[in-house]
């Protein structure tokens, strides 16, 4: 039996306290037992391993429900990351995403603190620091997908980071980089929200179009063909970049 099918096969006899307990009992529609618990976590039916993968699932779907609603409203991009998230990087079944899209509304429009969820987490993978940057990438990720930083999404990731333990140069680098992979993307045509599918597909259409030879088939001056060399050359080079991030990031 999976970790999920433990979490509805317990009921009320499994508990995990903390603001994160508070919102799993929510998205499962449980009164959990423990609300006193604080941040520490008890779970009678579920392995360490399974209690860990529960933490991380409800953290992630509620700090990215609050981090969707930081600007006000919920962008299409930002609700196609969080899709995205769920089947290609998570690859959750049917009931389990209805699960981490309660827990995310929950997020969104509940009023605990972004950083209470952060505290948490971080308490429980103190000594993993590549899952506290995973999770603060994925943060940036969904905060960035609609094309700008909105201040307060600035305000949230900054918060998130004493709670998750990490240093302030995780983020000065992510937005350092971000600049140029939205120019990449814009070579392309395309969003950061583009599925490989899409960004292969898009790769593949400016190549066609900026082809020398389907610039000469169409009698357009010398000058137009060596900027079409030079185009083809950056659409080659852009498509190998994002393909380099979306590897190291996945």
């Amino acid at each position: 039996m999976s970790w999920f099918g433990k979490i509805l096969g317990g009921g009320i006899g499994m508990a995990m306290g903390g603001p994160l307990g508070a919102i799993l009992g929510a998205g499962l529609g449980h009164t959990l037992l423990d609300q006193n618990a604080g941040a520490g976590l008890r779970m009678a039916r579920l392995s360490p391993r399974e209690t860990r993968q529960t933490v991380f699932f409800t953290a992630t779907f509620a700090m990215l429900g609050k981090m969707a609603k930081a600007d006000g409203a919920v962008s299409a991009e930002e609700i196609r990351v969080v899709e995205r998230f769920m089947t290609e990087r998570m690859g959750l079944d049917a009931r389990t995403r209805q699960l981490a899209i309660r827990i995310f509304n929950q997020g969104k429009t509940g009023t605990t603190p972004f950083s209470a969820y952060a505290d948490q987490f971080g308490q429980v993978f103190a000594q993993e620091v590549e899952m506290r940057v995973m999770l603060f990438e994925l943060l940036h990720t969904l905060a960035v997908a609609d094309g700008a930083l909105h201040p307060e999404e600035d305000r949230l990731l900054r918060e998130a980071l004493g709670p998750l333990r990490l240093d302030p140069g995780v983020y000065e680098k992510l937005k350092e980089a971000v600049p140029d992979l939205q120019k990449q993307y814009a070579v392309l045509g395309c969003t950061a929200d583009a599925t490989d599918q899409e960004l292969k597909k898009a790769y593949r259409k400016a190549c066609r179009d900026f082809h020398p030879d389907t610039v000469v088939s169409k009698g357009l001056p010398e000058e137009f063909v060596k900027f079409a060399e030079t185009k083809f050359k950056e659409i080659n080079t852009a498509y190998e970049a994002i393909r380099e991030h979306r590897k190291t990031a996945s």
